[in-house]
């Protein structure tokens, strides 16, 4: 996954022109970044803080969970993607003044599911992997009941 990770994160850092910064993370954990060694810890858990208060303010609103969020400072804008479970992945990133915000959240979710894309290919092995034979019949094995095999 490291390597899919690092390829999907470089070529988010490409395309987005505007991202300066960004550290790709799940869970507490750094996938990879471009941010100094020594602040790529304190970058997760600010992504951290900034999705705590966002999920309070979402909660205040009645709105859904938050999967995205930007701030405007003085120097520029910092944009937060991250999957709705706790230990999905995320992107803190710092970006120029007057990013296209609408596409650095593209770039930023793109980046995500390519980084993951592995991943899912690696499951769909394994539900193959899950499959029984009962009567010279392949039964496909399902977590969800509402597909049939």
């Amino acid at each position: 996954m490291k390597e899919q990770a690092e390829k999907a994160f470089a070529e988010m850092l490409e395309i987005s022109t505007d991202v300066d910064k960004a550290v790709l993370f799940a869970g507490d954990q750094v996938v990879v970044s471009n941010f100094p060694e020594s602040l790529q810890g304190t970058m997760v858990k600010k992504a951290h803080e900034l999705a705590v208060a966002g999920a309070a303010r979402a909660a205040d609103m009645g709105s859904a969970p938050l999967t995205q969020l930007v701030a405007e400072t003085g120097g520029g804008m910092v944009f937060l993607v991250q999957e709705p479970e706790a230990a999905g992945m995320g992107i803190l990133a710092t970006a120029k003044k007057d990013s296209r915000i609408g596409l650095v959240f593209y770039d930023m979710k793109t980046c995500i599911r390519d980084a993951q894309e592995i991943d899912d290919a690696g499951s769909a092995g394994v539900e193959i992997v899950e499959e029984a034979v009962f009567e010279d019949e392949i039964v496909e094995m399902t977590d969800d009941p509402g597909v049939e095999a």
